[in-house]
Parts: C-alpha cells; structure tokens; sequence
C-alpha cells in the first residue's frame, strides 16, 4: 500500500499476505492497548484481512514461505490470539516441511540455493523452539545444518548469495540471533 493507504502499489497479492495484513493489526491493536493510546481502532481491517484468509490452502513447499507460517504462529502466540489461526498455521507448515525435506535441494551447492529463503526457515524454525510447538523438534538438525551452511565463507562468496547479498546477511544475522525479531512487543525502557 501507498504511505497513506489510499492505493495498493503493487497489483497483486501474495499467498500469505493476508496473514501478514491481520498479524500486523492485531499486533498494532495490542501495543495501542499497552501504550493506552486511545482512538485507534483497527477492528474492521482486522476483520478484512480475517475474512482473506483461506486456512485451508496455507501450506506451501517454499522455505521462506514456510519460515513465514511458522514466525506468525509464533506472533499469534504472543498474542494469546485466534488460536484456529495459530493451528491452521503449524498444520501448514507441518505440511510444507513434510514436502520440502524430501526435495534434494539441502544437497546442491551454494550455487543452485538461495540463502534468504533457507535462513527464512531457520528464523521459523526457531519460532517453533520458542513456542515450544509440538511436531517439530525433529526439524532442529535442519535449522543447525541450514545456518551452519552459509555461516562458511566459501557459500557466501557463492553468485547466487552475492546477487542478494545485504539481504542474505540480514537474514543470516537474524538466524544466528532470533529472539530480538521473534519478539512481539518491545522491551519495556
């Protein structure tokens, strides 16, 4: 969306974008209410972004897109919210790790892998450790092997980590260090 939210900017609309959407207003809505600032209601776009979500179609092979399910079941936790959701969301992710670890795409070189959608993976990974979400604690190999990969020099300097290069590290960082963006509300000063 524009700044202003009058006008989408882009003309179409991702598989879990919805999801994000109402995550976003519920977490909004939930530091309004810890910071008492009144006059904010987002009740009807939590209610939009609600009504987009198909939960029976949110599974996906992607690893980013899986690390996503996993990082907003971990939010929806936090906010002790839409528990339907939250389930809906592992259930999803469950699914697309039953998938995606079966493909040989974790045995190919730096070269035919792209490290932000891997270490998207690992973040969520971590989520699951931090919600300590049943099912997966047979994956925490995965997350070690994934961060571990592209922590060596040599599959940094890969094109295919290059291309991508700032985002890459960010996300590795973030993999390395998750509990500051795995957090939902702020450290209070």
């Amino acid at each position: 969306m524009s700044v202003d939210l009058t006008r989408p900017q882009v003309a179409s609309m991702g598989h879990h974008d919805p999801v994000d959407g109402y995550l976003t207003c519920l977490q909004l809505e939930a530091t309004a209410r810890r910071l008492d600032l009144p006059g904010i209601d987002l009740a009807a776009a939590v209610a939009d972004y609600r009504g987009m979500i198909d939960v029976a179609s949110l599974a996906t092979g992607d690893p980013l897109g899986i690390g996503g399910l996993l990082v907003d079941a971990h939010r929806l936790t936090q906010l002790d919210r839409d528990p339907e959701l939250r389930d809906a969301l592992l259930a999803g992710a469950r699914h697309g790790l039953e998938r995606y670890v079966v493909q040989p795409d974790l045995r190919s070189s730096a070269e035919h892998r792209l490290a932000f959608r891997e270490l998207g993976l690992a973040i969520g990974l971590a989520a699951t450790d931090a919600m300590e979400a049943s099912g997966f604690t047979r994956y925490a190999r995965l997350r070690t092997a994934i961060v571990a990969f592209w922590r060596e020099p040599k599959h940094r300097g890969a094109r295919t980590y290059r291309g991508h290069e700032d985002l890459n590290d960010v996300m590795l960082a973030t993999a390395l260090a998750p509990a500051g963006f795995l957090s939902v509300s702020a450290p209070a000063r």
